[in-house]
């Protein structure tokens, strides 16, 4: 038992200095419980005005991408393509999914391009209003991102060096849940709509993945954080060997009483 407690102060300790974490130059910052601005304005794929709160008449998941990206924003929507195809719960009826660009550069023509290749390539019937492509000034960009906890920077080209994340949002835009990868299960998509569906949100196992880990952005990876995780190894023996000691002292003051 007094293991466990050391261990949960250890957990309270880290969600203390998790809640309080700086903002990683590129990752993810979890902000869960956080809202969104629902008032931003963006484009949609046919040249339209839009904010959030037009769209947000249901839960929401965005994927950030930039449409001519190389490397992962391909992969993450094929990804979602594949969960949507795969789970139980209907986009439209159930929730709204954006796919917004963080690439000011980008505009109506090549989302719309995107919409129609992924519509056309998944087999459940969907909506284009359903699945939304959205493009924005820099300003909005900026704010959007950094509201869910969303870094990314420039390679100095023209592209990008940025994780791969779902982010699913209420109706009120309160960020629900965080969705890491470029693969997905069902069940976790399903779980996080209904959660955002009742404005609720949970933390998930990528809080310790991600203290485990640290992304390289050169590697364009999560590595292994051996020092971190060598330090809670520590922490937790010393909390044990404390535990060992108080329980011996009292079975030595209990002997001595008898």
């Amino acid at each position: 038992m007094l293991i466990l407690y050391f261990f949960i102060i250890f957990l309270n300790l880290y969600n203390f200095s998790y809640a309080n974490e700086k903002a990683p130059e590129v990752g993810i910052l979890e902000k869960l419980g956080q809202t969104i601005d629902l008032n931003l304005k963006f484009i949609d794929e046919d040249g339209k005005d839009i904010t959030l709160k037009e769209l947000a008449d249901k839960p929401i998941v965005i994927a950030f991408v930039y449409f001519h990206c190389p490397g992962i924003c391909s992969p993450l929507q094929t990804g979602l393509a594949e969960v949507i195809d795969r789970s139980d719960i209907v986009p439209g009826k159930d929730y709204r999914i954006l796919s917004i660009s963080f690439d000011h550069r980008e505009g109506p023509d090549k989302a719309k391009k995107w919409q129609k290749q992924y519509l056309s390539g998944i087999k459940r019937k969907i909506n284009s209003e359903d699945w939304k492509f959205l493009t924005s000034d820099s300003l909005t960009i900026q704010k959007i991102t950094d509201q869910a906890g969303f870094y990314f920077k420039s390679d100095g080209k023209d592209d990008y060096i940025h994780s791969a994340t779902l982010i699913v949002i209420s109706p009120q835009g309160k960020i629900s849940r965080y969705l890491l990868g470029t693969q997905f299960l069902p069940f976790d998509l399903k779980m996080a709509v209904i959660e955002a569906s009742q404005n609720k949100w949970n933390p998930t196992i990528s809080k310790i993945l991600q203290y485990c880990y640290s992304y390289d952005p050169e590697g364009r990876k999560y590595v292994f954080n051996f020092t971190r995780v060598a330090g809670v190894v520590i922490f937790l023996a010393i909390g044990a060997f404390f535990a060992i000691l108080l329980i011996k002292g009292r079975k030595n003051k209990q002997n001595k009483g008898d």
